[in-house]
């Protein structure tokens, strides 16, 4: 559901997408799911996560930078 947020750009890039918190009450998921997540967002690209500040969406030109 974040992925097609993302690319519909409801979540548009630089922008801080919910926290994991957020997005466990949102979704009723467990917080080991909700952390594989965003692990996997992480993975593919699509947010990069700032320690203290939260996620964001990674531009696109970004995303191919860190394939």
């Amino acid at each position: 559901m974040i992925k097609t947020r993302i690319a519909s750009g409801e979540y548009k890039p630089g922008e801080r997408i919910p926290s994991l918190v957020a997005l466990i009450e949102e979704f009723g998921i467990a917080n080991a799911t909700g952390q594989k997540v965003m692990r996997a967002l992480r993975a593919d690209g699509l947010i990069h996560t700032e320690p203290g500040m939260g996620s964001f969406v990674t531009a696109p030109e970004d995303r191919d930078k860190a394939e």
